[in-house]
Protein backbone atom coordinates (compact mmCIF):
# COMPACT_ATOMS: atom_id res chain seq x y z
CA UNK A 1 0.00 0.00 0.00
CA UNK A 2 1.38 3.37 -1.05
CA UNK A 3 -1.60 5.74 -0.98
CA UNK A 4 -4.50 6.88 1.19
CA UNK A 5 -7.50 8.18 -0.73
CA UNK A 6 -9.17 11.27 0.64
CA UNK A 7 -12.96 11.12 0.64
CA UNK A 8 -13.29 13.18 -2.53
CA UNK A 9 -10.80 11.05 -4.48
CA UNK A 10 -12.58 7.88 -3.34
CA UNK A 11 -16.00 9.23 -4.35
CA UNK A 12 -14.70 10.38 -7.72
CA UNK A 13 -13.06 7.03 -8.39
CA UNK A 14 -16.30 5.22 -7.70
CA UNK A 15 -18.99 7.64 -8.90
CA UNK A 16 -17.30 9.86 -11.48
CA UNK A 17 -14.15 8.20 -12.87
CA UNK A 18 -14.43 10.44 -15.94
CA UNK A 19 -13.41 13.39 -13.71
CA UNK A 20 -10.06 11.81 -12.85
CA UNK A 21 -7.05 12.63 -15.06
CA UNK A 22 -5.69 9.67 -17.01
CA UNK A 23 -2.47 9.30 -14.98
CA UNK A 24 -4.36 9.03 -11.69
CA UNK A 25 -7.08 6.87 -13.22
CA UNK A 26 -4.43 4.44 -14.44
CA UNK A 27 -2.91 4.43 -10.95
CA UNK A 28 -6.30 3.70 -9.38
CA UNK A 29 -6.84 0.84 -11.83
CA UNK A 30 -3.40 -0.73 -11.37
CA UNK A 31 -3.86 -4.44 -10.84
CA UNK A 32 -2.80 -5.47 -7.34
CA UNK A 33 -2.55 -1.89 -6.02
CA UNK A 34 -4.29 -1.48 -2.66
CA UNK A 35 -5.40 1.95 -1.44
CA UNK A 36 -5.96 2.94 2.16
CA UNK A 37 -9.15 4.69 3.19
CA UNK A 38 -9.59 6.36 6.54
CA UNK A 39 -12.61 5.16 8.50
CA UNK A 40 -13.71 8.80 8.77
CA UNK A 41 -14.40 8.75 5.00
CA UNK A 42 -17.22 6.27 5.58
CA UNK A 43 -18.75 8.66 8.10
CA UNK A 44 -18.33 11.63 5.73
CA UNK A 45 -20.15 9.80 2.93
CA UNK A 46 -22.85 8.65 5.35
CA UNK A 47 -23.36 12.21 6.61
CA UNK A 48 -23.61 13.62 3.06
CA UNK A 49 -26.17 10.96 2.25
CA UNK A 50 -28.12 11.61 5.46
CA UNK A 51 -28.26 15.33 4.65
CA UNK A 52 -29.56 14.63 1.14
CA UNK A 53 -26.37 15.88 -0.56
CA UNK A 54 -25.38 12.48 -1.92
CA UNK A 55 -28.14 10.27 -3.28
CA UNK A 56 -27.16 6.62 -3.44
CA UNK A 57 -28.69 3.86 -5.59
CA UNK A 58 -28.75 1.32 -2.74
CA UNK A 59 -28.90 1.30 1.07
CA UNK A 60 -25.95 3.10 2.66
CA UNK A 61 -24.31 0.01 4.20
CA UNK A 62 -24.46 -1.90 0.93
CA UNK A 63 -23.19 1.09 -1.04
CA UNK A 64 -20.22 1.57 1.29
CA UNK A 65 -19.22 -2.08 1.09
CA UNK A 66 -19.54 -2.11 -2.69
CA UNK A 67 -17.66 1.20 -3.13
CA UNK A 68 -14.69 -0.12 -1.18
CA UNK A 69 -14.26 -2.88 -3.73
CA UNK A 70 -11.32 -5.25 -3.72
CA UNK A 71 -8.60 -2.63 -3.79
CA UNK A 72 -9.51 -0.43 -0.82
CA UNK A 73 -8.43 -1.29 2.71
CA UNK A 74 -10.16 0.47 5.58
CA UNK A 75 -7.70 2.10 7.99
CA UNK A 76 -9.10 2.49 11.51
CA UNK A 77 -9.17 5.45 13.83
CA UNK A 78 -6.45 4.56 16.29
CA UNK A 79 -5.03 6.45 19.27
CA UNK A 80 -2.00 7.26 17.11
CA UNK A 81 -4.13 8.71 14.31
CA UNK A 82 -6.24 10.80 16.69
CA UNK A 83 -3.18 12.10 18.55
CA UNK A 84 -1.49 13.05 15.28
CA UNK A 85 -4.68 14.74 14.02
CA UNK A 86 -4.75 16.88 17.16
CA UNK A 87 -1.14 17.98 16.67
CA UNK A 88 -0.85 18.59 12.91
CA UNK A 89 1.61 21.44 12.39
CA UNK A 90 0.43 24.40 10.29
CA UNK A 91 -2.71 22.61 9.11
CA UNK A 92 -4.50 24.75 6.49
CA UNK A 93 -8.11 24.29 7.66
CA UNK A 94 -10.27 23.31 10.61
CA UNK A 95 -12.09 20.39 9.01
CA UNK A 96 -11.92 17.45 11.44
CA UNK A 97 -12.39 14.96 8.60
CA UNK A 98 -9.42 16.41 6.73
CA UNK A 99 -7.34 16.32 9.91
CA UNK A 100 -8.08 12.64 10.46
CA UNK A 101 -7.48 11.70 6.82
CA UNK A 102 -4.16 13.58 6.86
CA UNK A 103 -3.14 11.99 10.16
CA UNK A 104 -4.04 8.56 8.77
CA UNK A 105 -1.68 9.16 5.85
CA UNK A 106 1.08 10.38 8.15
CA UNK A 107 0.79 7.60 10.74
CA UNK A 108 0.79 4.90 8.06
CA UNK A 109 3.54 6.70 6.11
CA UNK A 110 1.43 6.79 2.96
CA UNK A 111 0.91 9.44 0.29
CA UNK A 112 -2.44 11.22 0.38
CA UNK A 113 -4.20 11.18 -3.00
CA UNK A 114 -6.40 14.28 -2.99
CA UNK A 115 -8.29 16.88 -5.00
CA UNK A 116 -8.42 19.30 -2.05
CA UNK A 117 -6.66 22.53 -3.03
CA UNK A 118 -6.20 23.46 0.64
CA UNK A 119 -4.15 20.31 1.22
CA UNK A 120 -2.06 20.18 -1.94
CA UNK A 121 0.83 22.23 -0.52
CA UNK A 122 0.79 20.82 3.00
CA UNK A 123 4.48 20.28 3.67
CA UNK A 124 4.20 17.96 6.66
CA UNK A 125 2.96 14.95 4.67
CA UNK A 126 3.40 13.33 1.28
CA UNK A 127 0.66 14.64 -1.00
CA UNK A 128 -0.31 13.66 -4.54
CA UNK A 129 -2.75 16.32 -5.69
CA UNK A 130 -4.72 16.11 -8.92
CA UNK A 131 -7.07 18.60 -10.53
CA UNK A 132 -10.38 16.99 -11.46
CA UNK A 133 -11.34 16.96 -15.13
CA UNK A 134 -14.42 19.04 -15.86
CA UNK A 135 -17.44 17.05 -16.94
CA UNK A 136 -18.61 17.70 -20.48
Amino acid sequence: MRFVLDTSAWLRAYLEPETIPLAELNLLRTKGEIFGLSAISLWEVGKKHQLGKLPLPRPLRDWLLHAMGDNVELLPLTPEVIADAMALPDFPNRDPGDEIVMATARVHRLTLLTTDTQLKKYRHARIHYFTPVLKK
